[in-house]
């Protein structure tokens, strides 16, 4: 499970780390986040179809997928699970032909002790985490969104005691194949990914509970 994280990049080290030939507006996803939940707009690497022309795209998604055939009250995926992906009607399509990077300093993952739920800060070993992505086009009033899901797999034994599933991130070397459109096979595809590398798992303070609350300050370790 991946249900919060943060990212702090600014968009011009976006651009350097992946190798981006055009960036949209990025809107709120551009500013340094500690704190990004469900349904917010996140900085998103993808490719896209520009002028026949395929450009390396860092741009604004809205994070929980909904699938294209979602009508009335749409579901929000904000996970997909890698053992299922390339089977479930909400992402199949997606994952052939509609695959992302979304960058992440690290990310957030609760677990229950002494009778409340203890956040935990879970971190990249080095620069930011290219965490494994799908999305697709939904329609809010007469403006056509990408949305988003991040990739999950079980957690290593390493941080397994946090939580039992993490997000899956994809190797320097392997962008260019997940993100190239037209490979439409799962299998290939997902061949690329990696389990994070983390330096370290830390219990932080419980304001980062409520998703208002934002700055630095919601890193800070439990005790100090």
């Amino acid at each position: 499970m991946c249900g919060r994280y943060a990212a702090t990049a600014k968009p011009g080290e976006l651009v350097e780390e992946y190798e981006i030939d055009f960036v949209d507006d990025l809107g709120p996803a551009a500013s340094p986040r500690w704190n990004i939940a469900p349904t917010m707009p996140i900085a998103t690497v993808l490719v896209d179809d520009r002028d026949g022309h395929e450009t390396r795209l860092l741009t604004a998604t809205r994070w929980g997928l909904i699938p294209p055939w979602a009508k009335e009250r749409p579901m929000q995926l904000i996970n997909a699970r890698v053992e299922t992906v390339a089977e479930k009607p909400s992402f199949r399509n997606a994952i052939r032909r509609r695959r992302c990077i979304v960058p992440a300093d690290g990310y957030y993952e609760w677990r229950a002790e002494g009778g409340r739920k203890q956040p935990y800060w879970l971190q990249g070993a080095t620069g930011t985490l290219a965490l494994a992505g799908i999305f697709e086009f939904h329609r809010f009033d007469d403006l056509w969104v990408r949305t988003t899901a991040i990739l999950t797999t079980e957690a290593t034994d390493e941080f397994g005691w946090v939580h039992d599933r993490m997000p899956l991130v994809v190797h320097a070397d392997s962008r260019d194949a997940w993100l190239d459109p037209t490979s439409t096979d799962p299998v290939e595809a997902l061949a690329g990914l990696e389990e994070p590398r983390l330096l370290r798992a830390t219990a932080v303070t419980t304001a980062v509970n409520k998703v208002g609350n934002e700055g630095p300050e919601l890193l800070t370790p439990v005790g100090e």
